[in-house]
């Protein structure tokens, strides 16, 4: 039976990282605060919205919504950006996405300051995250997936990894991260003939396709450690990609979902939130 890599372990270590940075903030009267840019109110969106807020509750931070009809201006939505980009109560800036169809989407990511782009919209993050840059913020969801194999002292180094999806999101820039931390990566996706060819060779199998249930027992083989970052929301709840009734006898770990990745992606935009909030209070990274 597959050891569970569970959020609430990773979390804590996380947590601990920020904490005098966090107290320093607090010490010169800042507290950081994040604006979560909304177009709509797709059920996804808003789920992961409430799970922020309680978690910026939690750690005693700030947050503003900033909700815009989903058929809104492009214009008007790029100037709210700008705007916030240049108020200085605001530390980071969380724009959902996808973005509606028809909007020029790299225009409107563009808009984002990037010291604020708590969550890799901006091709100066993306960037950076591809080099393997420090000084760049990284999409929270690939974030969360390195800081598991850290915690748990899951070896990456020459090891081969599978990723069953290859959106910009997740899958581009894990396999980024992946490779500069010299695994050895297979990025598939939904044209790849046979995805159980590559799946079973990896010591680490990553699915982040977004498919309820997709990864079966066909998908793994004993000794794999196989991480969830699929989040499908049915009836209002929460599935992942892995069919854990299938999956958990056979492989030596597995992140749940819910209580895996998508309980650490919060903690991840926490930590981003608080370090942007440092580097504009005390000086750091370049603003745009």
């Amino acid at each position: 039976m597959a050891k569970l890599l569970r959020a609430k372990e990773v979390n804590r270590g996380i947590e601990a990282g920020w904490q005098m940075d966090l107290q320093k903030l607090k010490e010169e009267g800042v507290t950081p605060k994040l604006a979560m840019v909304r177009l709509g109110t797709k059920g996804p969106d808003l789920s992961y919205e409430k799970g922020i807020i309680k978690k910026m509750d939690s750690y005693g931070l700030a947050y503003e919504a900033v909700v815009f009809p989903e058929d809104v201006d492009e214009d008007r939505l790029i100037q709210s950006l700008e705007a916030l980009g240049r108020d200085s109560e605001i530390h980071g800036i969380l724009l959902f996405q996808p973005l509606p169809e028809g909007m020029d989407e790299r225009r409107v990511k563009e808009a984002i300051n990037p010291i604020k782009d708590v969550d890799c919209a901006t091709a100066y993050n993306l960037g950076a995250t591809m080099a393997g840059w420090p000084d760049g913020y990284a999409y929270c969801a690939p974030a969360a997936v390195m800081e598991v194999l850290k915690f748990y002292g899951i070896p990456v180094k020459g090891k081969n990894v599978c990723i069953i999806g290859s959106g910009l999101v997740v899958g581009k820039p894990l396999a980024m991260l992946l490779v500069n931390a010299l695994a050895t990566v297979s990025l598939t996706n939904v044209f790849t003939e046979d995805v159980s060819l590559f799946s079973r060779k990896a010591d680490i199998l990553i699915s982040a396709a977004g498919v309820p249930g997709l990864v079966d027992e066909t998908y793994v083989r004993e000794g794999q450690v196989v991480i969830d970052v699929g989040t499908t929301y049915e009836g209002g709840k929460l599935k992942g990609d892995v069919n854990r009734e299938k999956v958990e006898p056979i492989v030596a770990a597995l992140t749940p979902t819910p209580g895996g990745i998508s309980g650490i992606t919060t903690t991840i935009l926490a930590q981003h939130l608080i370090q942007a909030a440092k580097e504009l209070t005390f000086g750091g990274r370049r603003e745009k």
